[in-house]
């Protein structure tokens, strides 16, 4: 398989702890080549981001993209950005809370995929991603609400189905595509990183 030469970070925007703008975000390395311009960059983000707003609500929305022609490193630089923020074109979320109570900030569903590839110790190896700004049941506890159950799994399958722009997929690092997909049915926690400060002695 192609190591990925086409890779896209997507930032979303979120009130936390009564401040706007905590950031979190996703990077997706996609089977084909790298975007041939900015035009194609854009093309490919949107059709991206209308998938995965299904995710999350209307409280949150997608604020920058970042488009690179490897997996990043730390200190990568980008190929291609976008910045919705000035033109007031960010993206909000479309995912329903009827029948659903609003997660806190901290808590997270989680969507995996299956590679047909193991460890030495002869274990599965996954792709994981976590989304905030989803729903629980509207009973309480830590059970995803159905229809948010319901948007993960289309999204999973959607991802490794070759129907985003350009027949593209998610991959792994070596290009290797999903076999499978399958997300959690209960919430779990993933820190943001605003948070409070221990205070002094």
């Amino acid at each position: 398989m192609a190591v990925p030469a086409c890779v896209l970070t997507i930032v979303k925007s979120i009130t936390y702890r009564g401040v706007v703008g905590e950031e979190w975000s996703n990077t997706y390395a996609l089977s084909g080549a790298t975007p041939a311009d900015s035009v194609a960059w854009k093309a490919l983000f949107d059709a991206l981001v209308a998938q995965e707003k299904t995710l999350y609500h209307s409280g949150c929305s997608v604020t920058r993209g970042y488009g690179y022609d490897k997996i990043p490193a730390k200190g990568d630089h980008t190929v291609w950005t976008v910045d919705l923020r000035p033109s007031s074109t960010t993206v909000p979320g479309t995912l329903s809370l009827t029948s659903a109570v609003q997660t806190a900030g901290d808590q997270a569903g989680w969507i995996r995929w299956s590679l047909n590839r193991f460890n030495t110790h002869g274990k599965r190896i996954y792709l994981r991603k976590y989304f905030h700004a989803s729903g629980v049941a509207s009973g309480g506890g830590d059970a995803l609400a159905a229809n948010t159950k319901t948007t993960y799994d289309a999204f999973g399958a959607f991802m490794f189905g070759g129907t985003l722009l350009g027949s593209r997929t998610l991959v792994d690092k070596f290009g290797n595509v999903p076999i499978a997909s399958a997300s959690s049915q209960y919430i779990t926690t993933r820190t943001l990183k605003r948070r409070s400060k221990r205070p002094p002695t």
